[in-house]
C-alpha cells in the first residue's frame, strides 16, 4: 500500500532575535527607531486563542514597507487561564522582547541587525535566534 506523508514545514521567511532590555516598549521602539531610521509603531494586540479557552495578547510594533517588515513583539503577555502561556515564547524567558525582520532587499543582514541593536544603550544583551530550534514557534506564525 502506498503511503502519503504530509509535510507539516514552516515556509520561514524572516530572521527572529531576543533582546533584554527592562524599560518600557515604547521606549525600546523608539531607540530602535533612531538608530535604524525607521518608524515602528504600536499596533492592535495580536489574539492568539488556543483549544483549552485560554488566550493570550501579544503587544506589537509595527514597521512595514514593500521591502523590509521590522516587528517588535513583547515576550511577557497579558494572557488568560494557563500560566504557562504568559510568555509568547515560555522556552525563551530570558528575552523581554522579540524582533522579527525580514528584509526582500538583503541590505539589512542578521549581522548588519545586531550590530545596530548593541549600539542602543538600554538593549542589555541581544542574542539571534535559530527559529528551527525553538518548541513554541506556531506561536510566531499568527
Amino acid at each position: 500500500m502506498k503511503k502519503n506523508k504530509l509535510d507539516g514545514g514552516y515556509a520561514i521567511d524572516f530572521e527572529l532575535f531576543g533582546l533584554v532590555c527592562n524599560k518600557k516598549e515604547y521606549k525600546l521602539a523608539w531607540h530602535l527607531n533612531e538608530v535604524m531610521g525607521i518608524s515602528l509603531t504600536k499596533q492592535d494586540d495580536i489574539k492568539i486563542e488556543y483549544a483549552d479557552n485560554t488566550s493570550i495578547l501579544i503587544s506589537n510594533y509595527l514597521y512595514e514597507t514593500d521591502y523590509l517588515v521590522m516587528e517588535l513583539l513583547q515576550n511577557k503577555l497579558i494572557g488568560s487561564g494557563n500560566l504557562s502561556k504568559q510568555l509568547l515564547m515560555p522556552e525563551l524567558k530570558q528575552f523581554d522582547y522579540l524582533l522579527k525582520f525580514k528584509d526582500d532587499t538583503e541590505e539589512l543582514t542578521s549581522e548588519n541587525v545586531n550590530a545596530i541593536i548593541k549600539e542602543i544603550p538600554i538593549v542589555e544583551y541581544a542574542m539571534r535566534l535559530n527559529f528551527e530550534t525553538l518548541k513554541s514557534k506556531e506561536n510566531l506564525l499568527y
